[in-house]
């Protein structure tokens, strides 16, 4: 018999089995495990459960492999969180429609749910590639985490702004994470993986079809507080992300621009239709509270912390690298960009003041 998460992950595969029938399904038979054993006849008393869709139920769940996927997860460092697991993130389970089961590459930390989607065209123009890098790179120097979707164009540059910056940023795809998509963002994806997380809803081996990216864009918004969009012709995927963020609660953010631009139609839309006009990374933090207090507790103890250690900016920047999970000395030389010898003084330095603890295995973590 499969274990309650292997129920999940096989029931999140089956065709015509969606976020919102999973919790159906769950709700009537108390647990997965439980759905994957009753029979058709079981199944027809499920409201919005019919012959045909009882029938495919019963079919696809002899076809897939769960063993097979759990094993490619692990092979490609992928972790699977169910929505009953702590790890899955809470923010997220807000929204109407959030996935039973996320893949994810990398790590999602505490701090990840102050964050905000920045979203828009995959043909960026040179005054959408300076806005977006802008707004990523003030968000990420507040410690705000940047998500978006590793798409061509705006979500390229916020990714990668953000790992410049240091800061956290989160991509969530269309397809599986054994199929890299767009294929020449790899390498970032490989980052953002060292530097926040790659997440998807999608079984590991899903391609990147087009009906997959109406689904990721929800989960865009739903894991940010606000989305802002920077450059979209009106018929941009980023819209329904914005249209989305809106149906979940969220804020919604646009960058007016040069109005013979047709990339400038679809953020002039959305602030007639009520978004918020940004000009700095300030009207989108003091908009909302969450981030405005966050932000200022996060001014405050680094002020605190440089007036009371008297720390070097070498310190400091070690310092922003660490936070409230464990992290490994070899992840913070990525991160810090300095000589080994003078990162490990700097960190015995920290562990001495008592603003860091050293755990077993050279990892590293703030104390609170």
């Amino acid at each position: 018999m499969p274990t309650e998460l292997e129920s999940w992950v096989l029931l999140n595969q089956i065709s015509v089995i969606g976020p919102v029938r999973f919790k159906k399904l769950l709700d009537f038979f108390g647990s997965a495990e439980k759905v994957l054993s009753v029979s058709e006849n079981d199944l027809l008393h499920v409201e919005g459960i019919e012959r045909k869709t009882a029938e495919t139920i019963i079919a696809d769940r002899k076809k897939f492999d769960v063993v097979k996927e759990l094993d490619e997860a692990k092979k490609n460092g992928v972790r699977i969180i169910a929505s009953f697991m702590d790890e899955y993130p809470q923010t997220l389970k807000t929204i109407y429609d959030y996935p039973p089961v996320l893949y994810v590459k990398g790590s999602l930390e505490k701090n990840d749910a102050v964050a905000v989607g920045i979203v828009g065209t995959r043909k960026i123009t040179s005054y959408g590639k300076m806005v977006c890098e802008y707004l990523a790179r003030e968000l990420s120097n507040t410690g705000i985490t940047v998500i978006s979707g590793l798409a061509r164009g705006v979500d390229t540059i916020a990714h990668q702004t953000a790992i410049n910056e240091k800061g956290r940023t989160i991509a969530v795809l269309g397809n599986g994470l054994s199929h890299h998509y767009p294929p020449e963002n790899r390498k970032l994806e490989d980052k953002i993986a060292q530097n926040g997380a790659v997440v998807s809803e999608f079984g590991m081996h899903t391609k990147p079809d087009k009906q997959n990216f109406p689904r990721r864009n929800r989960v865009i918004s739903g894991l940010s507080l606000g989305v802002v969009v920077i450059e979209a012709d009106e018929k941009s995927g980023a819209l329904i992300t914005a249209k989305s963020a809106v149906e979940q609660g969220r804020d919604v953010f646009a960058i007016p621009g040069n109005i013979f631009s047709k990339f400038s139609r679809g953020p002039h839309k959305l602030i007639k239709d009520g978004a918020k006009l940004v000009e700095t990374a300030d009207d989108i933090i003091n908009e909302i509270n969450v981030l405005k207090n966050f932000v200022k507790k996060t001014k405050d103890n680094l002020k605190i912390i440089k007036e009371t250690r008297n720390l070097s900016n070498d310190s400091v920047a070690v310092l922003e690298a660490i936070g409230y999970e464990p992290v490994h000395i070899d992840v913070l030389f990525e991160k810090v960009k300095m000589p080994i010898e003078k990162l490990s003084v700097i960190l015995l330095e920290l562990v001495m003041d008592g603003v860091i603890t050293e755990l077993p295995g050279k990892m590293y973590i703030r104390k609170k």
